[in-house]
C-alpha cells in the first residue's frame, strides 16, 4: 500500500488515501469575505441567486482548497535546466465551458473561472506527504513528510508567480501510526536550496497548463512544484451536481469523478473530485530495466568485487555471490570504455576472473560495455565459445539507440563474426531483436536501422543465407521489410514460383511480428497464400497459424472457412478444423472476438472433420485462465503432416502467457523434416537399364510428370519471448555420416572405441553460471510530485562441481569386437555436487539523488544436491552392485529465506541505512494492558523502541545491494520439525513457526525460513544396492532368497519351471561398517513354458511383513495377477484379471479388479468412494442402472466402436455406468478382428504382436479384384478394363522409379488378369493358364517346382507360391505383391507414402482427391481417370466402359458412399 496525501488551507487537514481510487474532499466559503486579510480570498460580490453561489464558490477556491489526494493538474513543466519527471503536454480542462446560461434568477451571465487578483499575494499552508507500507495497522512503514507555506501572485493575465516558503522535511521509519515523524535537517537544508527563487506557471480557466523553473533547479523540486500546483485544477460545471470527465493530471489523463453537495447550514459547499487510476487514457508511467546504481565507476572497485567473487567460487558456491555478482552488474554499467580496457587487460589472463568479467559486461547492457565487447571481438581476444555466450546476451541486454544500434550493424559485418558461420547466425538473429526492442519504444524507427539485413536479403545465394535473412527480419518485425519478405512467396514474386519449401515457410513466419502493426496487409497476403493449392499443405498449415495469430475478423475468418470447405485438401482441411475448434473453445478475454468468429464459421464445415485420423494434420490445444487474477495461460501444438509421410513432417509447440490486456510468447520450438525417409531407406544398387525402360514407358502416358524428390533437411530452432535466439540445420550429407555410425560394423566399433577411451579418461570440472533472471523498474507519479518506484531484482548462480573416473576391463585393440563387451566389467565412480542460489529483491518507495524511503522485500533460495556413488557391473556373471555414499554431515538440500523491511536511507545519514521488521519483533499489547503514561515518556519510549529496530550498514544508491539482511549468527529455531528416516539417513524440514503459517501474505513474506535437510545416522554411512541374475546356488552373500521363494512357491501352488530365471536384488545400508539390509527383493520368470509366469516377494530387513506378486499369461487373450501382503503374504489380497475378445461385436477389452481380502479401514474408504459415483454420474450425464454386482469386485470393458471412438461399460457393486461415444484424442491403429490374435500359437503374441500390428497398419494395400478396385488410401470404385490394354496400378513416380506394376485383361477370361512388373534389373510376368498361375522372369518360365525363387544382385527379391505367387521386394518400394489370377494385392511400406501413383492412388491420405491423372488434375469420374492411366499399345482397342460406378470411401471398420 502508498499513501499519498496533499493538502491545503491553514487546518492542515489530511483524508485518508485509497488505491486504485483516491478521493479528496474541497471545502468552499459562503460566507461575506470581501477580500485581503489572512483568509486571502479574492473579492468578489455576494449574490443570492444560485448563479451568483457559484460564481461566489469559484473565486473563493484558491484560498479554502484542502485535502486533495487524487492526481489531477499540471501537465508540462518548462524548465530552463533538467526536465521535470515525465513532463507532457496536457490539453485544456478537457470540460465544458463553466458559465451560466441566464436561466436562473437575475437572467444574468456571470465569469466563473477560478482566478487571482493583480494587486495580492496569496499565502497558504501545505503539507503532503507519502507512507509506503501494507494497509493494516501496526506494522512499519517508511515515508516522507513535506510541510511549507506557499505564496502565489498574479503577474499578467495568465502568468502567475509560486514561491516556496520554510520548507520542513521528516521522515517517517517505524511502526504506524505509533511512532512519530523524525526532523530530516540536512535534507532540508538541500531542498531548501531549490526554491529561493519563484517558479511561474500558466493559469487558465481553472488548469495549470506550463510550469517554468529556474535555470538548473534539479528534477526533484519541479516535481514538488508539481504536486503543489496539482491541487489549483478543477473543472466545474454550471448545472450539473454529479458528473464525469478525462481530466488531465500528475498520473496522466484519467477518468474523474465530481460531486457537488451543498451544504447550507454552515453555508459552504462540498466538492469531491475522485480519480480512477485504472481507467486512463493516457497513463504517465515510466518502465525501465535499469537497476539503482551508485557512483562508483573506478576501475579498482570492479577489481576488487571481482576477486571477492572469485574467492567465493573457488570451492564451494557462497551465499553472498549473486550478490556480489549483481554489484559487478552495477560497476560496469558505470564503468567507461577506458575503465572496461584497464580492467580487461588486469584480469584476462585468469580464467576465474574472465568469464566472470565477460557475465557481467554483457549483461550491464550500456553502450560502453558493447562498444567495448565490439572491440575485443574484432581483436580475436574471445575464443569461439566466450563469443558465442556472450554476443548474443549483449545483443538481447544492451539498451538501444541510434548510436548502439550503428554500433551494431558494424559489428555483425565484421570479420570477427562473419568468419565462424555460428556465431554470424546468432548475430544475426539478436540484432533484428535489438531493432524490435527499439522501435518499439521509439516514435520514429530509421530505415537505416534495417540496412543490413535488407543487403543480406538482396545479396543472398544460397538457401541457408535466404533463410537467415528472414528469419533475422522476422525478429524485427518491421513494416519495411514486407517488400523484401515477398520477394521469396509466389504469387508475389515471378522468381520466387521454384523455390524449396523451407524458404516458404519461413517467409511467411516472417510475417509474424509486422502484423502486430500491419495487420490488414498481412492477412491480405498470409490469405492469398493459404488459398494457393499449388503450394504444399506445411505452406499453407504455417500460413494458417499466422493468420489466426493476427486475431482476424468473422469476415476473413469466413473467407477462409468457405474456401477450405470447397477445395478438398484433408490435410489442410483438417488443420484449420481443429485449429478453430481449438479456438471456439478458449476462454482468453483478449481471444474473445476471435473465439466468437470461429464458433460460428466452424459450422460451415463437416464435423466429420474431427473423426480424421492421426495420419491427418492436428493442433492440439490446452488451457487455462483465471478470472480472478486476469492471468492465464495457453500451450498448442501444431502437427502438420505431409501427403509424403506418414508421421508429422513438421511440429511447432509454443506457450503464451497472458495477464490484464497484456499477451506474451513464453517460449516456441520448432521441427521440421524433409525427405528424412529417403536417406534412411537408402537403395545400395542403381539399376540404369530397368530405371530406363520405366522412364521411356512414363513418357507414353499422356502428361505424366515425376514427383520430384524433397531435399533432405531436418531443422529446428527456439524463441524466447517472441525472438528467435537459435537455429540449427541438418543436411542430407551429415545424416549420411549419423547413419554410418548405426547402420556399418566398423563405423560403430570405431564409435563405442572412442566412447570407451573417453570413459576411461574420466572427467573432472567445475562450471560457474551467473543469470540475470529479472531486472524491472516500473515508475508512476504521485500527487504530492515525487514518483515512487516499483522495482524487481533476481540473479541465480549455478554452481557444479564434477569427477567421474570410469574403468573397463577390456583392452582396445585391433581385433575389437562390440560383443566382447558382454563379458566385460565396468566400474563407475562419480563425484557430483550441484548447488543453486537465487536472490529476489523487490522494493516499492521513493528513489532520488537525496533520500530513499520504502519497502524492501528480500528472498532467497538455495537448492544443493550432492551425489557421490561407485558402480560395478559384471556382464559375465550378471550382476551390478551400487553404493552411494550420501552426505557425512548435516547437509541443506532446500532453503527458503525471507525478510520484509520499511527502508529509510537519506543525506542526513550518509553511512547508515534504517531497516525497520514490517511485523513488528514484540507482540502489540491489547489496550486494556497498556498502563496510563505522560505523553513525554511515551514519546521517549517510542523514539527509543524506534531507534533499537534501526539496522545500520553502508550506504548504498541502490536498495540494499551489500547488506545481506539474512547473515545473522544464530539460526531461527524449529521446535517441531517433521523428519522421516529413510536408509540410514535423517531428511527433515522445518517451516519456521514465526509467521510463515499465518494467512495474510504480508506474514509470510515477514520473516520466514523453510528448509530441507538430510543428516546420516552414523559417521559413515552406506546405501547399497545389490542385483544378481540367473544365481543357481550362488545365494549365500544376498540372503535367503531361496527360503522366500520356496514359502512363495509353496503358496501359490505353481506349476514348476522348465527354465526359470531368477533375479535377486538386496538394498542394505553400511554404518560403521556394519550391514544392514533394508529391503529383499526375489524375482523370478518362466517365459518360456505354456504359462508365462512372473513372480516376486519383497521383504524389509528381518520383519516377516512381505509383499508378494504373481503375473500370469494364461492364453493368447487372458491374462492375471494378483497382489498379497501381510505376514508371510497371507493376511491380504487383490487380484485382476484381463481379456480380450468382443463386446457387441466390437474388438474390446475387459479389466476387472477384485479385492477379497483388504484391510478395514481401506474397505471402508471404498464404500465411501461408491456413494459419491451416482452423483458425479449423475452431473456428467452418463446413462446408469441400478444392478446388483459381486460386492468385492469392480470391471471396466472398453469396446472400440471405431478407430476415434469407443464404449465404455464400469461395474460397480450396486450399480452398472454406461459411457456410449466416448471420442478418443487420436485414432488407434488396430484391426477390428480379434480372431487374428486368437490364432496365434504362443500366448505372447498377446504384447508381441502390438507392435508389428501397428506397422502393418501403417503399410498401404491396393487390391484388384475382377472389376473393383481398391487405391491405397482405401477409395473402391469398378471399373471394366478394356482387354488388350495395360493399365499402371502403382509404380513409384519419384526419379527413383523403382517399380512398376502392370496389369491389363487375361486373354482367356475376361475374369481374370495378367500382371507386369518391373523393378530392379527384373522384368517379372504373371498370368494365369490353363487354371493355373505361371510365372515368367526376364523372358524365361519358371516352373512352379523350382519355387521358391531368391534373388540377391543388388536388392533382395523373393517369389514363392502359396495358392498363387507372392513376391517380396521390400528394398525396391513393393513389400508384398499377391497374385493368384483373379485377384491382385500390393501392399507398400509407409516410407513410400506419397510416392506412388497409377490407378491405386498417390497413398496420400487426400482421399477426395483420389482420381489424379498423370497431369495431376483430378478426374471428373473413375472412368476418365482409369483410362487415363492406359499404357498406349497398337493391341489396345478401348472397349465401351461400364456406365456405372459406384465409389466408396473406407475407413478401418466402414465403407461410406460418395
Amino acid at each position: 500500500m502508498r499513501r499519498v496525501i496533499s493538502s491545503w488551507g491553514p487546518s492542515g487537514r489530511l483524508s485518508p488515501a485509497s488505491k486504485p481510487w483516491r478521493s479528496s474532499a474541497l471545502p468552499w466559503g459562503w460566507g461575506n469575505d470581501s477580500g485581503g486579510g489572512s483568509s486571502g480570498v479574492p473579492p468578489h460580490p455576494q449574490r443570492t441567486s444560485r448563479a451568483a453561489k457559484k460564481a461566489k464558490l469559484m473565486q473563493s477556491f484558491a484560498d479554502r482548497l484542502a485535502a486533495l489526494e487524487a492526481a489531477a493538474g499540471p501537465a508540462a513543466a518548462k524548465s530552463h535546466g533538467d526536465k521535470p519527471f515525465q513532463a507532457a503536454p496536457v490539453p485544456g480542462d478537457g470540460g465544458e465551458d463553466p458559465r451560466n446560461d441566464g436561466n436562473d434568477a437575475g437572467s444574468q451571465k456571470y465569469d466563473l473561472e477560478a482566478g487571482f487578483s493583480n494587486a495580492k499575494t496569496y499565502v497558504y499552508h501545505y503539507q503532503g506527504f507519502i507512507l509506503n507500507g501494507l494497509p493494516e495497522k501496526g506494522l512499519a512503514k517508511s515515508g516522507l513528510k513535506l510541510t511549507c507555506k506557499v505564496e502565489i501572485s498574479r503577474v499578467s493575465q495568465e502568468f502567475h508567480l509560486i514561491k516556496v516558503l520554510s520548507p520542513q522535511l521528516e521522515e517517517y521509519n517505524g511502526i504506524w501510526p505509533r511512532d512519530p515523524f523524525t526532523n530530516a535537517h540536512k535534507l532540508t537544508q538541500q531542498i531548501g536550496l531549490c526554491f529561493t527563487q519563484p517558479f511561474k506557471f500558466h493559469y487558465i480557466r481553472g488548469h495549470v497548463e506550463n510550469i517554468h523553473a529556474p535555470k538548473d533547479i534539479p528534477v526533484l523540486c519541479v516535481n514538488i512544484m508539481k504536486g503543489i500546483l496539482n491541487l489549483l485544477p478543477i473543472t466545474m460545471k454550471e448545472s450539473e451536481r454529479t458528473y464525469e470527465l478525462q481530466e488531465a493530471g500528475v498520473e496522466g489523463t484519467c477518468h474523474t469523478r465530481y460531486i457537488i453537495q451543498d451544504d447550507r447550514k454552515n453555508n459552504r459547499a462540498i466538492v469531491s473530485r475522485t480519480k480512477d487510476l485504472n481507467n486512463c487514457v493516457e497513463k504517465v508511467v515510466k518502465n525501465i530495466g535499469m537497476a539503482y546504481i551508485r557512483p562508483c565507476p573506478q576501475c579498482s572497485v570492479i577489481l576488487e568485487t571481482l576477486q571477492q567473487l572469485t574467492q567465493q567460487s573457488q570451492l564451494q558456491i557462497h551465499a553472498k555471490m549473486p550478490v556480489t555478482f549483481l554489484e559487478l552488474i552495477e560497476l560496469s554499467r558505470l564503468a567507461t570504455r577506458e575503465n572496461l580496457e584497464s580492467v580487461w587487460k588486469q584480469s584476462s589472463d585468469r580464467q576465474h576472473y574472465r568469464y566472470l568479467l565477460l557475465s557481467a559486461i554483457a549483461t550491464a547492457g550500456t553502450t560502453n560495455t558493447f562498444m567495448f565487447l565490439k572491440q575485443i571481438i574484432q581483436n580475436e581476444d574471445l575464443s569461439f565459445l566466450e563469443s558465442t555466450l556472450t554476443l548474443p546476451l549483449a545483443f538481447h541486454l544492451t539498451k538501444t539507440d541510434s548510436h548502439t544500434l550503428k554500433v551494431a550493424a558494424d559489428l555483425i559485418t565484421s570479420h570477427g563474426v562473419q568468419k565462424s558461420l555460428a556465431l554470424r547466425n546468432l548475430a544475426y538473429l539478436a540484432y533484428g531483436s535489438m531493432i524490435c526492442r527499439h522501435c518499439s519504444v521509439s516514435s520514429s524507427c530509421s530505415s537505416g536501422i534495417l540496412k543490413p539485413l535488407h543487403d543480406l536479403t538482396t545479396n543472398a545465394t544460397t538457401e541457408d543465407e535466404i533463410v537467415l535473412a528472414l528469419k533475422a527480419i522476422g525478429n524485427a518485425g518491421e513494416p519495411a521489410s514486407i517488400k523484401y519478405i515477398k520477394k521469396f512467396l509466389p504469387g508475389f514474386s515471378p522468381t520466387a514460383n521454384a523455390l524449396p519449401e523451407r524458404i516458404y515457410i519461413n517467409a511467411v513466419l516472417a510475417l509474424r511480428k509486422i502484423a502486430r502493426k500491419q495487420a490488414a496487409e498481412v492477412q491480405g497476403i498470409i490469405l492469398q497464400i493459404f488459398m494457393d493449392q499449388s503450394l504444399p499443405p506445411n505452406v499453407r498449415m504455417v500460413a494458417c497459424v499466422v493468420f489466426f495469430e493476427t486475431k482476424p475478423a468473422l469476415p476473413l475468418v469466413t473467407a477462409m472457412t468457405n474456401f477450405v470447405q470447397k477445395k478438398n485438401s484433408l490435410q489442410v482441411a483438417s488443420f484449420v478444423y481443429s485449429h478453430m475448434k481449438a479456438l471456439a473453445l478458449g476462454k482468453i478475454p483478449q481471444l474473445n472476438h476471435l473465439s466468437t468468429a470461429c464458433r460460428i464459421a466452424i459450422r460451415l464445415l463437416n464435423p466429420r472433420l474431427d473423426e480424421l485420423s492421426y495420419r491427418y494434420s492436428k493442433v492440439i490445444h490446452t488451457e487455462s485462465y483465471s478470472s480472478v487474477y486476469r492471468a492465464g495461460a495457453i500451450g498448442r501444438l501444431y502437427l502438420m503432416n505431409s501427403p509424403r509421410s506418414v508421421f508429422p513432417s513438421g511440429i511447432i509447440a509454443k506457450m503464451r502467457g497472458y495477464y490484464a490486456t497484456s499477451a506474451m510468447d513464453i517460449v516456441e520450438v520448432a521441427f521440421w523434416s524433409q525427405g528424412l525417409m529417403d536417406i534412411l531407406k537408402k537403395q545400395k544398387t542403381s539399376f540404369d537399364s530397368t530405371h530406363k525402360t520405366m522412364k521411356k514407358l512414363g513418357k507414353l502416358v499422356q502428361g505424366w510428370k515425376e514427383l520430384p524428390l524433397e531435399k533432405p533437411v531436418v531443422s529446428a530452432y527456439l524463441k524466447l519471448f517472441s525472438h528467435e535466439i537459435a537455429f540449427g540445420s541438418v543436411d542430407k550429407e551429415l545424416i549420411q555420416k549419423m547413419m554410418k555410425y548405426v547402420t556399418e560394423p566398423e563405423e560403430k566399433e570405431k564409435l563405442v572405441k572412442q566412447i570407451i577411451t573417453l570413459f576411461q579418461k574420466g572427467l573432472e570440472g567445475k562450471w560457474i553460471q551467473p543469470v540475470l533472471v529479472g531486472e524491472l523498474r516500473h515508475i508512476v507519479p504521485t500527487c504530492v510530485g515525487v514518483p515512487v518506484e516499483m522495482g524487481l531484482y533476481s540473479i541465480s548462480m549455478v554452481h557444479a562441481m564434477a569427477t567421474v573416473n570410469g574403468q573397463i576391463s577390456l583392452p582396445l585393440t585391433g581385433d575389437f569386437r562390440l560383443k566382447q563387451l558382454l563379458k566385460a566389467k565396468v566400474q563407475l565412480s562419480a563425484n557430483v555436487n550441484t548447488s543453486i542460489y537465487t536472490d529476489l529483491m523487490a522494493v516499492m518507495g521513493i528513489n532520488t539523488p537525496y533520500f530513499q524511503t520504502g519497502l524492501e522485500f528480500h528472498a532467497k533460495f538455495h537448492a544443493s544436491m550432492p551425489v557421490k556413488f561407485d558402480a560395478k557391473i559384471d556382464m559375465n556373471k550378471e550382476s551390478f552392485k551400487f553404493e552411494a555414499t550420501p552426505v557425512q554431515q548435516e547437509t541443506e538440500l532446500l532453503g527458503v529465506r525471507t525478510k520484509l523491511y520499511a527502508v529509510s536511507r537519506n543525506v542526513d545519514e550518509p553511512d547508515s541505512v534504517k531497516r525497520t521488521p514490517v511485523v513488528p519483533e514484540v507482540a502489540e499489547l491489547d489496550d486494556a494492558d497498556q498502563q496510563l503514561k505522560s505523553s513525554e515518556r511515551s514519546y521517549r519510549d517510542n523514539a527509543k523502541k524506534q531507534r533499537m529496530s534501526y539496522e545500520t550498514g553502508s550506504q548504498r544508491q541502490g536498495y540494499g545491494l551489500k547488506k545481506d539482511p539474512h547473515q545473522r549468527k544464530e539460526k531461527i529455531s524449529c521446535p517441531n520439525p517433521f523428519c522421516i528416516k529413510i536408509l540410514g539417513m535423517t531428511i527433515c524440514t522445518c517451516v519456521t513457526p514465526k509467521l510463515c503459517n499465518a494467512a495474510c501474505l504480508h506474514k509470510f513474506a515477514q520473516e520466514c525460513e523453510i528448509n530441507l535437510t538430510v543428516k546420516p545416522e552414523a559417521a559413515r554411512t552406506k546405501i547399497q544396492l545389490e542385483i544378481k541374475s540367473n544365481l543357481g546356488s550362488e545365494t549365500t552373500e544376498l540372503g535367503h532368497s531361496e527360503e522366500e521363494y520356496e514359502a512363495l512357491q509353496a503358496k501359490v501352488k505353481k506349476p514348476k519351471f522348465l527354465k526359470p530365471q531368477k533375479l535377486v536384488a538386496v538394498l542394505r545400508t553400511i554404518q560403521n561398517d556394519k550391514k544392514v539390509t533394508r529391503f529383499h527383493l526375489v524375482v523370478r520368470a518362466d517365459l518360456h513354458s505354456s504359462i508365462p509366469t512372473v513372480e516376486a516377494v519383497v521383504s524389509e530387513g528381518s520383519n516377516r511383513m512381505k509383499f508378494c506378486a504373481h503375473f500370469s499369461i494364461r492364453d493368447s487373450q487372458k491374462a492375471e495377477g494378483y497382489l498379497t501382503w501381510g505376514q508371510e503374504c497371507r493376511d491380504y489380497k487383490i487380484a485382476a484379471r484381463f481379456a480380450y475378445g468382443h463386446y457387441a461385436g466390437y474388438p474390446a477389452l475387459e479389466l476387472k479388479v477384485l479385492w477379497p481380502q483388504i484391510p478395514t479401514s481401506t474397505k471402508a474408504a471404498i464404500r465411501r468412494l461408491f456413494t459419491l459415483i451416482p452423483g458425479i454420474v449423475y452431473v456428467l450425464g452418463l446413462p446408469q442402472r441400478k444392478q446388483k454386482n459381486p460386492s468385492q469386485e469392480a470391471s471396466v470393458v472398453v469396446a472400440l466402436t471405431s478407430p476415434r471412438s469407443c464404449y465404455l461399460v464400469f461395474k460397480l457393486p450396486d450399480i452398472t455406468i454406461y459411457a456410449p461415444d466416448i471420442m478418443l484424442p487420436f485414432s488407434l491403429p488396430v484391426s477390428q478382428h480379434t480372431e487374428v490374435l486368437a490364432m496365434q500359437p504362443h500366448p505372447w503374441s498377446l504384447f508381441s504382436d502390438v507392435p508389428s500390428l501397428v506397422l502393418e497398419n501403417l503399410k498401404a494395400h491396393c487390391s484388384v479384384s475382377q472389376d473393383s478396385f481398391t487405391t491405397f488410401n482405401g477409395v473402391r470404385f469398378n471399373y471394366g478394363m478394356p482387354a488388350g490394354c495395360y493399365h499402371i496400378l502403382a509404380q513409384d513416380c519419384t526419379s527413383g522409379l523403382k517399380f512398376l506394376v502392370m496389369a491389363k485383361k487375361a486373354d482367356e477370361s475376361n475374369q481374370q488378369i495378367t500382371i507386369h512388373i518391373k523393378l530392379a534389373n527384373h522384368e517379372i510376368d504373371m498370368y494365369p493358364s490353363n487354371g493355373l498361375v505361371k510365372l515368367r522372369l526376364n523372358g524365361v518360365q519358371k516352373l512352379s517346382e523350382n519355387l521358391p525363387y531368391s534373388s540377391n544382385s543388388g536388392v533382395h527379391i523373393r517369389i514363392t507360391s502359396e495358392n498363387g505367387l507372392l513376391l517380396q521386394a521390400p528394398e525396391t518400394g513393393v513389400e508384398k505383391l499377391y497374385y493368384d489370377g483373379h485377384m491382385l494385392k500390393i501392399q507398400v511400406p509407409f516410407w513410400m507414402t506419397g510416392k506412388t501413383c497409377g490407378i491405386c492412388g498417390r497413398y496420400d491420405g487426400e482421399y477426395e482427391q483420389e482420381y489424379k491423372m498423370p497431369s495431376g488434375y483430378v478426374a471428373e469420374d473413375t472412368v476418365s481417370f482409369a483410362e487415363s492411366w492406359i499404357l498406349p499399345e497398337d493391341s489396345c482397342a478401348r472397349a465401351e466402359t461400364r456406365n456405372s460406378t459406384v465409389t466408396e470411401v473406407c475407413t478401418a471398420w466402414s465403407c461410406e458412399q460418395i
